[in-house]
């Protein structure tokens, strides 16, 4: 199990200019909604979404949040990059393009992660390629950045929860009058034993994101089977001090709730 990961969507953000071979929207992957998407014209053949961050910075992680739609079982994805262009460097191999849902779960909405090994880019192109007889892919967002892991993973008590916006209300009759609206995650978790730096580093996220900018949270980056349902796109809420306990401890809760 891999320690949980935060991203900042500062770096994405901060982007000078995105654009995709072809489809309608790119501009609509650097937008905090989601529900702003790109959209491919065809299947069939690869796709390819180029994203100048402006200057070269070190990157551990990309993810495209908010995958709408069925996807095929033999979709894919790649990911290259380069400080001078965007091929110089191959940072993701060919592989499966959603991440994989839990055992009997086929959602509406996916997402897709690489995170590994820092490389140092300025061009970053993620290639997609859905097969001919699906429908055309949607994405709502793309994110590129140096994610924090902290040394020392969650405590144990932290936890998912569902949300739901819509209204339910008992009728004199007995019945329930229901105006429906939409269900979405919650996640909720402690770091319990933080170091000095980072705090510090935790303590800048915050204050980049706030809770109102988007940031990307990951439960198991290196989880398998049920990573969709651990990779959360959304807003921190309810931002709280962190306690220091002795130097090297510090204990800091967080929560978010998913955007899609």
């Amino acid at each position: 199990m891999a320690n949980i990961l935060m991203l900042s969507s500062a770096v994405t953000n901060a982007a000078v200019a995105i654009y995709a071979s072809r489809g309608m929207g790119a501009a609509n992957l650097l937008t905090h909604d989601p529900k702003e998407v790109w959209q491919d014209s065809a299947v069939g053949s690869i796709a390819t979404i180029t994203i100048d961050l402006g200057a070269p910075k070190a990157i551990n992680t990309i993810a495209l949040a908010a995958i709408y739609g069925a996807i095929a079982n033999s979709s894919s994805w790649s990911i290259t990059g380069g400080i001078a262009d965007s091929a110089s460097i191959v940072i993701k191999a060919d592989g499966y393009l959603p991440a994989v849902d839990a055992a009997g779960q086929n959602p509406n909405v996916s997402h897709a992660l690489w995170t590994g090994a820092a490389v140092t880019v300025r061009y970053v192109s993620v290639n997609v390629w859905q097969p001919g007889g699906n429908p055309a892919l949607k994405i709502g967002r793309i994110l590129v950045g140096d994610a924090f892991q902290p040394t020392w993973n969650k405590e144990w008590g932290g936890g998912r929860g569902v949300i739901d916006t819509g209204a339910s209300t008992r009728l004199l009759s007995g019945g329930m009058a229901i105006v429906e609206g939409a269900r979405l995650g919650t996640y909720a978790w402690t770091l319990g034993d933080l170091t000095d730096a980072e705090v510090e580093t935790l303590y800048a996220l915050q204050l980049e994101v706030g809770e109102t900018l988007p940031v990307l949270v990951v439960e198991d980056p290196d989880a398998t089977t049920g990573q969709r349902n651990r990779i959360h796109y959304g807003r921190l809420v309810s931002l709280r001090k962190f306690e220091r306990r002795s130097p090297g401890r510090t204990r800091w809760e967080l929560t978010m709730e998913e955007w899609i």
